[in-house]
């Protein structure tokens, strides 16, 4: 299973970032997809939360990089 980690800042702070963790339903998520439908997903979080904005994200393993 793969996730997306993303790193975002408050657009009214500068420098106040911090990693979001956003997983996939399906078991079966190829890197190719997760990169593909990583985008959309991303845009449903900006949406959700309009303080802050995407600096750079990944997909990773699920659990492979630590929560803090």
């Amino acid at each position: 299973m793969l996730e997306i980690i993303a790193l975002v800042c408050a657009l009214d702070v500068p420098g106040k970032c911090k990693d979001v963790h956003l997983n996939f339903d399906a078991d079966q998520v190829t890197s190719y997809q997760c990169l593909f439908y990583g985008q959309s997903e991303l845009a449903k979080w900006t949406e959700d939360h309009p303080k802050w904005r995407i600096a750079r994200w990944s997909c990773v393993p699920a659990g492979q990089v630590a929560k803090l």
